[in-house]
């Protein structure tokens, strides 16, 4: 009777023989470091705000991780012997990944077994996975529909490929082999090419080794008849060959295992100088900074990047938590609503309320305004723009007060050819207007019109 891959065990193996073939094979561990791939940005928030989110992905880059990363969690026997990390080839073979990926989120890569091992050559997986482990009972992976072939990359050592049907191109589905050595002279050309969808990463290669270093044998399987007699079964799948085991025994403690998880390939450590003004929570790569509803100030944002070697990188970014203009009138302790009117002067600077909010002032005592307006002997005018103010500032210029030209507005933002210069600082924005084309005449005139914007 036909035996089935579960009732595998229930039957007698007789080992014929094993084989101990070893190379000694280089460990890789590619330790460059993560990099900042764009300046994270200074964040201003509205005290008692919405939120803002980050993707701390888009700003720190792994150089050795382009696309998806997946840990092959490995046991040889009934040891745990590390993990091989790998970066997969999303860009260049994205058929193959998805594939494979299908079979690594649909779980069907949990506890398989490698049922092939060629040192010097490559090991193998895929394609059976214990159904019932303490029994000792194996199945086959399900497969899905074969994948076309995309001999892309090399097959050197090092790489992860999808193992193929003889003659058939495009019939890779769910049986893998990690290339232990540089087989591209051979892979590469063979049966159309080898799809290699993947590399090793970190110190993976050395897990690898391990692997191809176990005793390999061949196996023969047998069946009872009704009476009790011995039997041969059928020769496939029970007849292995070069099958790695720790012990000349079929018990699940004597075969290597793989499980295979897909992974993040950074993880962080990210904290604040100054917890009282933003609250941090990170999700995978998504940092998320809730502004304070009480507080309002700057803090300084520390940010540790761990790669799957263990290499590190350490950047920051500020963040400031900033008043509206009702949150900022809320906390002056105007004396009435008449006095806490936008258009109100209640200490008689000059400086009406909005003007106060606009460049930074104190609307209750009259101490020089630092953010205020000032002309500059070159032509222009220089003053602050608070960060997430509910205002919209205007230059305008003139030559007889009368006739009024505008030059900038805040909505153009400092890309606009009228800004001579720009300086961030705490809450604010100090700029420089001048008029790019500045008509005839030694004397101008410049003023800042404030609006309220919400």
């Amino acid at each position: 009777m036909p035996v089935t891959p579960s009732d595998m065990f229930r039957r007698v193996l007789l080992l014929i023989c094993g084989v101990f073939l070893c190379c000694a094979l280089p460990a890789q561990a590619d330790l460059t470091s993560p990099v900042v791939a764009q300046t994270l940005p200074a964040q201003s928030l509205a005290r008692a705000g919405s939120a803002a989110t980050l993707n701390l992905y888009s700003y720190i880059d792994d150089p050795n991780v382009t696309g998806t990363a997946v840990r092959v969690s490995v046991n040889i026997g009934n040891v745990s012997s590390g993990n091989i990390d790998l970066a997969l080839y999303d860009a260049q073979t994205p058929l193959t990944v998805a594939n494979f990926l299908s079979y690594v989120n649909g779980g069907y890569y949990a506890n398989n077994i490698v049922h092939r091992s060629l040192p010097g050559f490559i090991f193998q997986s895929g394609e059976y996975y214990f159904s019932d482990f303490a029994n000792d009972q194996l199945a086959y992976v399900p497969t899905g529909p074969a994948v076309q072939n995309e001999p892309v990359m090399s097959n050197v050592a090092g790489t992860i490929a999808m193992a193929k049907v003889s003659g058939n191109v495009n019939s890779a589905t769910n049986q893998w082999f990690i290339n232990l050595v540089d087989n591209s002279a051979n892979l590469d050309n063979q049966n159309g090419g080898f799809t290699a969808f993947g590399k090793i990463i970190s110190n993976g290669m050395t897990v690898a080794n391990q692997i191809a270093a176990v005793l390999t044998y061949n196996l023969t399987s047998y069946d009872y008849d009704s009476t009790g007699n011995v039997v041969a079964s059928p020769p496939f799948p029970f007849d292995w060959t070069d099958m790695p085991l720790t012990a000349p025994s079929t018990y699940n403690t004597s075969f290597i295992r793989t499980s295979m998880a897909v992974v993040p390939a950074m993880t962080y450590n990210v904290t604040s100088a100054n917890t009282s003004l933003v609250t941090l929570s990170l999700s995978g790569n998504t940092l998320t900074l809730t502004p304070s509803s009480t507080n309002a100030g700057t803090t300084n944002i520390t940010i540790n990047a761990t790669d799957l070697e263990g290499a590190q990188l350490q950047t920051s970014f500020s963040v400031s938590i900033l008043d509206t203009y009702d949150l900022w009138k809320s906390g002056i302790g105007f004396a009435n609503s008449t006095v806490a009117a936008e258009t109100a002067d209640p200490d008689g600077d000059g400086l009406p309320n909005l003007a106060e909010y606009a460049f930074g002032g104190d609307p209750l005592h009259s101490a020089p305004v630092t953010g205020a307006p000032k002309a500059e002997s070159g032509g222009g005018v220089t003053f602050y723009v608070r960060q997430l103010a509910a205002v919209a500032y205007e230059v305008d210029e003139s030559t007889d007060l009368v006739n009024w030209t505008t030059i900038w507005q805040s909505s153009s933002g400092y890309s606009s050819a009228a800004v001579a210069g720009h300086t961030a600082l705490t809450g604010f924005d100090q700029v420089t207007i001048r008029d790019p084309s500045p008509p005839p005449g030694n004397i101008h005139f410049w003023r800042v019109k404030l609006s309220r914007s919400l």
